[in-house]
């Protein structure tokens, strides 16, 4: 399925960008909702990325480790720097 670690980590890069960047637009629509809204989106998310990796790992169940380690590390790393970067239309407070 996949040939070398180096790919792993192309399709953990795209898999994470996608997966940060939608997790990413539904936060951002929903910051300024009622704290229900907010955190069960934001729980949701965290539900659904864990499920998104567990697939990927279960995908390449049959494949090295060295290329289950690498796509799922890419995964996580990418998706985590698509939330760590602050929302631009988040909420203003003064500091």
């Amino acid at each position: 399925m996949i040939g070398s670690p180096w790919l792993a980590v192309l399709y953990g890069v795209l898999t994470g960008a996608a997966s940060g960047w939608l997790s990413r637009l539904a936060v951002g629509r929903v910051i300024e909702s009622s704290h229900l809204v907010f955190f069960s989106v934001y729980a949701g998310g965290l539900f659904l990325r864990f499920l998104l990796l567990a697939a990927g790992v279960f995908f390449l169940r049959h494949e090295k480790y060295i290329i289950i380690v690498a796509f799922a590390a890419s995964l996580i790393i990418v998706q985590t720097a698509f939330e760590a970067f602050p929302l631009k239309n988040g909420i203003k407070r003064n500091s």
